[in-house]
């Protein structure tokens, strides 16, 4: 079992995966390329910070049109649906003014953004969508009425469709913001921006990525768990770019804390199931 002295996370997610996919190009390197279909590896980096390496890469250097991404918890399952999402920044603008002495010369930026915020739909929407603002940033000192609030969210669908009405509710109040506070327009400045983050992951469980895995794992005695996440990847990213993409449990448990964990079974058995995909998809 691999983990930390629980001080500092351990890094499985994804170097793990790392591992994995060397060993994997190890054994067929040794085994010397029987039956193998055309087969490419893709390495990228900055997942975690937006998943920036695979939104960078130019697809057009790649000749698989399909392909498996180890990343997730668990071990035989495949994650064929994952949501597609937006992130969005509020900044909402009002009046400095000398909080004890001139109160009523400013325009408290914090209170109008906390009315806003009230009227924003968040946490699960329905059973394929979520919204959240996870980042408030706002206020110089206690004796200023602060004219300043940045807000950070995100709305997540497994629907374009209600990824943007849900949007359009979140973001309305704080359209409608100023206008309720001065229909003149010399009140509070609200200024919306929107950053369409990474588009909707539904590989169907009849696709050629869904069987071939479903068939290697019953070749080794296992039932494949097909499997609906709420979160976003590179696989995302890869489908985005027209290539198929489906994810693969390694093992990895608790990821992103100072738990986090995998044992050395799970990545031989992950990669024992990477090569017999390999393999049965190389006989179709």
């Amino acid at each position: 079992m691999f983990r930390t002295d629980g001080t500092t996370i351990l890094g499985g997610d994804d170097k793990a995966a790392i591992a994995i996919l060397m060993e994997v190009a190890r054994c067929l390197k040794e085994q010397g390329g029987q039956l193998l279909p055309p087969l490419e590896f893709l390495f990228t980096v900055c997942e975690e910070i937006g998943l920036l390496g695979a939104k960078a890469l130019d697809a057009s250097i790649l000749r698989a049109r399909a392909g498996y991404a180890l990343d997730t918890t668990g071990t035989f399952n495949l994650i064929n649906r994952a949501p597609c999402a937006i992130r969005f920044s509020v900044k909402v603008h009002g009046k400095s003014a000398h909080a004890g002495i001139a109160p009523e010369k400013g325009i408290n930026a914090i209170s109008l953004a906390a009315r806003a915020i009230s009227k924003v739909p968040l946490g699960r929407i329905d059973p394929e969508t979520t919204a959240n603002i996870g980042i408030i940033r706002g206020g110089k000192a206690t004796n200023i009425v602060p004219d300043l609030v940045e807000i950070e969210g995100e709305v997540r669908s497994h629907s374009e469709d209600r990824l943007k009405k849900v949007q359009d509710q979140v973001l309305a109040p704080f359209h409608q913001l100023q206008w309720d506070f001065d229909p003149k327009g010399e009140g509070p400045v609200v200024q919306v921006d929107v950053i369409d983050d990474y588009p909707v992951l539904n590989v169907p469980e009849d696709h050629r990525l869904v069987t071939t895995a479903r068939e290697a794992a019953a070749s080794m005695g296992k039932e494949l768990k097909v499997e609906t996440t709420g979160g976003g990847s590179d696989a995302n990213i890869l489908c985005g770019k027209g290539i198929e993409t489906v994810i693969l449990g390694i093992g990895m448990e608790n990821v992103h804390t100072t738990d986090e964990h995998i044992a050395l079974s799970d990545m031989v058995e992950c990669a024992r199931f990477v090569l017999e995909i390999i393999s049965k998809w190389g006989l179709r």
